[in-house]
């Protein structure tokens, strides 16, 4: 009976290669987890609150939220944002109309348009870069 036995160097590279590609495989899973949560968006209406008057500048502070500001602009702005809430409005309208009074910079959000397409692009482009190197690290000889 002829057997052969793997060298002790050759099964330990094998294990790390496993470890390697399981961790990197784990990571790329939780990002599109917390990738879908941020996409989906809270769901109640508190919440939507919370999370529209966080992305509205305060125009009275600087770099401030409506949310985090004690400013009267900013507490009569989330009262009208709860409102806007309240009367069915989507986030999307709701943005447009503090777009409409104060220009664009009132979000803090910057969003996707030609100005802000380098600041969407980097990130993707890093996770990218990121899976290529696991990749050719996989396939690299040890």
């Amino acid at each position: 009976m002829d057997v052969t036995v793997a060298p002790p160097a050759a099964v330990s590279s094998k294990r790390s290669l496993a470890r390697s590609v399981g961790i990197s495989l784990l990571t790329v899973v939780l990002a599109g987890i917390v990738l879908a949560g941020i996409v989906a968006g809270p769901t109640e209406p508190g919440s939507r609150v919370d999370s529209l008057t966080a992305l509205i500048r305060c125009p009275q502070c600087q770099g401030e939220s409506i949310k985090d500001s004690s400013a009267p602009t900013a507490r009569t702005m989330r009262l009208i944002v709860a409102e806007q809430i309240e009367a069915g409005q989507t986030d999307r309208e709701i943005l447009d109309y503090f777009r409409g009074l104060y220009g664009e910079q009132v979000v803090l959000d910057p969003g996707l348009s030609t100005g802000t397409i380098a600041l969407w692009a980097i990130p993707a482009l890093t996770l990218v870069a990121g899976l290529g190197l696991i990749r050719w690290q996989a396939r690299r000889p040890n």
